[in-house]
């Protein structure tokens, strides 16, 4: 140590250094860094002696426990985003082996469903659109900009107390969260509206990555423009 007035080296003694630590008897556990840096004493019996080699096991047995909850939950969430880019590239996949429009829009709102691991996947067009999607659920004129707002790609909620039945039509009954994925006008296409619910309330959450979802809705586009243009 240093003193500020002479900036010369301060040596403290041995009963100054105990007795600043019966006097902060919590200043250990609030540097518990210096615990690692301590040599602790011997194993040895009598009601005086305090067990720091014990003690500094506890912390280290403490660190090892969080850092396998950490790698357990770190594990668990890759396998689930694992599972999420399989099933994704297997509803990509079977939406372009479909035949036609009408093929395309019941995979999408059929098959889907199953390979999601959904209860509900719907197709949204407003009354009026420039080229009807044969299945698609019709919603009213300004629906789309009303739900997801001017701007707004992508809606995630959970823990919804009902779902809107205009969206989902018979199966609202069953969602408890929701994911919207809006899709942007093509050159013989009006906006759209890509609605997937599950009846698990934590399956869709704010916050959630959305990479996933942006490739299925552009996927869909494409595909939609592809059997549009081609059935013109």
């Amino acid at each position: 140590m240093y003193s500020g007035e002479t900036d010369k080296p301060v040596s403290l003694t041995e009963d100054e250094v105990r007795r600043y630590l019966v006097e902060n008897p919590s200043f250990l556990v609030e540097n518990e860094d210096l615990l690692h840096r301590l040599t602790p004493p011997r194993l040895h019996g009598g009601n005086q002696v305090v067990d720091f080699q014990r003690y500094m096991l506890e912390r280290l047995q403490l660190a090892l426990a969080r850092y396998d909850d950490y790698r357990s939950a770190v594990i668990a969430a890759t396998r689930a985003n694992l599972v999420s880019q399989q099933q994704v590239h297997m509803a990509v996949i079977t939406a372009f082996d479909a035949l036609s429009l009408e093929h395309l829009v019941h995979v999408v709102t059929h098959d889907w469903v199953d390979i999601l691991d959904l209860d509900a996947v719907m197709l949204c067009v407003e009354e009026g659109a420039p080229a009807p999607l044969p299945g698609a659920q019709v919603l009213k004129r300004g629906e789309i900009a009303r739900v997801m707002g001017d701007e707004g790609a992508f809606l995630l909620r959970d823990n919804l107390p009902e779902a809107s039945r205009d969206l989902f039509g018979p199966a609202a009954d069953l969602v408890r969260a929701e994911a919207l994925v809006r899709l942007a006008p093509g050159d013989v296409r009006g906006e759209c509206l890509l609605a997937m619910g599950s009846r698990d309330p934590d399956h869709f959450a704010p916050g959630q990555g959305t990479e996933l979802l942006r490739f299925l809705g552009a996927m869909t586009e494409r595909l939609l423009d592809r059997w549009l243009t081609a059935e013109r």
